[in-house]
């Protein structure tokens, strides 16, 4: 018989789920006798908290952005186990992204504006992003949101843009400024002042200080003062 180790309490906790090396499952009935060899009852039913995540779990996780690899070491269980449940969230994610693609981008001032898609592909265009480079995907946030990330290559060199998306009020956002540039916004600059939308400044009178020969008026002191 293979060497066994314990991984899992079964849903019911009636039988302990022992895996081989190979990753095959075996199931043992849990009796008085051999939970009461170290008193261990009570930890028999963490072990399933410690290493074996519930499918709800796993699938939690991947919709958060991680990846089967990743889930199967944070739970200490093979690959294989978590892509039996991951299958319907990353439809999820890619159904997401393409929500987000076909939503309108407004930007301030405007009541209209392209699909994200249309406006990314567009720039995509005029920058020589490599053909076929781009690649969608989205993974919901703490807040309920969804984060939209687009991975491009220009020249060979990976790129990446990302937006949030807000499915009940069909809002898209850029988050960092290589989004903002694939949508026509002037990404940001600690200090300066937007340049999207136009907004106009207030102009000095033509001639105040030039052209006219007039130099600037001081502030007329207030009547009542002494």
């Amino acid at each position: 018989m293979p060497e066994l180790r314990v991984v899992a309490v079964s849903n019911d906790g009636s039988r302990l789920v022992l895996k081989a090396a190979d990753s095959t499952e075996y199931f043992l009935p849990i009796d008085e006798r051999r939970a009461a060899v170290r008193g261990d009852r009570p930890r028999l039913g963490q072990i399933d908290v410690e290493s074996h995540l519930r499918p709800r779990d796993i699938q939690a996780r991947i919709r958060a952005g991680a990846s089967a690899e990743e889930v199967a070491q944070l739970a200490g269980i093979s690959v294989e186990r978590v892509r039996r449940f991951e299958g319907p969230v990353l439809a999820e994610r890619a159904f997401m992204a393409e929500r987000a693609r076909k939503t309108t981008v407004r930007r301030q001032g405007e009541s209209t504006g392209p699909q994200l898609g249309d406006a990314v592909a567009e720039r995509l265009l005029l920058r020589g992003a490599d053909k076929d480079s781009s690649v969608w995907d989205s993974w919901r946030r703490d807040d309920n949101t969804w984060e939209v990330v687009l991975q491009f290559r220009v020249s060979g060199q990976p790129q990446q843009a990302r937006w949030t998306y807000d499915p009940p009020r069909r809002l898209v956002q850029p988050v960092d400024d290589e989004a903002r540039a694939l949508i026509g916004e002037t990404p940001e600059r600690g200090g300066e002042e937007p340049t999207f939308p136009f907004v106009p400044r207030i102009a000095r009178l033509p001639g105040a200080d030039r052209g006219m020969g007039m130099r600037p008026m001081a502030p007329e002191r207030p009547r009542w003062a002494g």
